[in-house]
């Protein structure tokens, strides 16, 4: 008879195996169409792909709005080598890839020390596939940066790699991400905070890697000519009513349903979102002071917001703090305190003795569960503009032809063979 304990692990490794499989799934089933009919989302037609073609290698050095985006950059370097009726594949497989793998990764036992209940990891992990008002940052390798951030923050807190291939999976996705958007200069401080209380040799490599991923990239933004400051309109109730409309609102009744309740009277002066963004405060702040490992997330979730509403990309004609609040309007800005709010729900519902606040978590989490996601749950797919038959002319025209393909969303880019 085998030992109890190797049962246990027989066990645990397959509800981890079926945990990641459902990431995969859900990933998938909320918007087939990126991967069925890949097509070049943004950047990815407007620059990357573009820019692989006619500078090469030297594409790598190029910044793009201050800083580098080195895996979108790769991605267009191995897609350029194809025909164009592939590149888009493997844009949105990369794409697909970098989303998974942060729930992945938190399923596995290297966040056990983060988490030690596996069933309570397994089920933030399929929250966080299924997150309401996402549909900016999902399935599209120009905001990949924001889910390898995710991940990035998870390697630093996670238990030191034991084997060759986990040093080489934190190493490698460690120094992608450091040149793959800004976000290694926010996780500078997380990870020195983390060397500092719990010093080891892999603490110590993460933080040297993130450090000169935040030099490079920090030198990089300092360099760049960067035009007026936007209008942000930085007020306490237009902060409020942000945080409270696409966070909260937006993950407890969907998106979809925003106009809905920003038509409110409540909503219209004020008062609603001053008492939901109230409510969510405490409930975040009982989580901190519970456990010491979600005041690293509320410390970089902090960073990311402050980063993010000060130097948004701006809406002409519009303060951006207003802007932000319509529907799908820069919400990758919001991911990271996004999924630090949705975490602090879900762990209070299901991880915490019972108070006040397991019971408010609870109805949140009961609010998301059956209103959020459902009416979240699939992002529609556009309209056939022709792409596939346009990269066929494309591929067998003559060098100099120039042909005009669509981009999502809404959008297209003229390029020459």
């Amino acid at each position: 008879m085998g030992r109890p304990q190797d049962s246990i692990i027989v066990t645990n490794r397959t509800m981890m195996l079926v945990a990641i499989l459902l990431c995969l799934l859900i990933t998938f089933v909320r918007w087939p169409e990126i991967l069925l009919d890949a097509q070049f989302w943004g950047e990815d037609g407007w620059f990357w792909w573009p820019e692989a073609r006619s500078l090469g290698l030297s594409s790598l050095w190029l910044p793009h709005t201050g800083y580098f985006q080195t895996d979108d950059r790769l991605v267009a370097l191995l897609s350029a080598l194809l025909p164009l009726t592939w590149g888009p594949t493997l844009f949105a497989g990369a794409a697909f890839v970098f989303e998974v793998l942060p729930p992945a990764f938190l399923i596995s036992q290297r966040c056990a020390a983060l988490c030690p209940s596996l069933p309570l990891r397994c089920f933030l992990a399929l929250m966080w596939c299924a997150l309401p008002n996402t549909w900016e940052v999902h399935g599209n390798l120009t905001n990949s940066q924001w889910h390898l951030a995710l991940l990035s923050f998870l390697i630093v807190l996670s238990s030191p790699p034991r084997t060759r291939g986990a040093w080489t999976f934190d190493t490698l996705l460690l120094a992608l991400s450091a040149v793959s958007g800004p976000f290694s200069i926010l996780l500078v401080p997380i990870a020195a905070l983390r060397a500092w209380q719990l010093p080891s040799r892999a603490s110590m490599v993460r933080l040297a890697l993130l450090a000169a991923g935040a030099t490079l990239q920090a030198a990089s933004i300092y360099l760049t000519q960067r035009g007026m400051p936007p209008l942000l309109g930085a007020t306490p109730t237009n902060f409020v009513r942000l945080m409270a409309g696409q966070i909260m609102m937006g993950s407890l009744a969907g998106c979809l349903q925003l106009p809905y309740w920003y038509a409110l009277g409540s909503w219209k002066i004020a008062l609603l979102p001053w008492l939901l963004f109230l409510v969510g405060a405490w409930l975040c702040i009982d989580a901190l002071r519970r456990w010491p490992v979600l005041r690293y997330a509320g410390l970089f979730t902090a960073l990311m917001l402050l980063a993010s509403l000060s130097h948004p990309v701006a809406t002409p004609g519009t303060p951006v703090w207003i802007a932000m609040r319509a529907p799908n309007m820069s919400m990758r800005y919001l991911f990271i305190p996004l999924v630090f709010w949705v975490s602090v729900v879900v762990i209070q519902a299901l991880g915490a003795r019972w108070s006040w606040a397991k019971g408010t978590a609870l109805v949140f989490l009961a609010l998301m569960v059956g209103f959020g996601i459902p009416q979240d749950w699939r992002f529609e797919p556009e309209p056939n503009r022709n792409f596939y038959e346009l990269a066929h002319q494309f591929d067998k025209a003559p060098p100099g032809t120039q042909i005009t393909v669509p981009v999502r969303p809404s959008s297209q880019v003229t390029l020459t063979r």
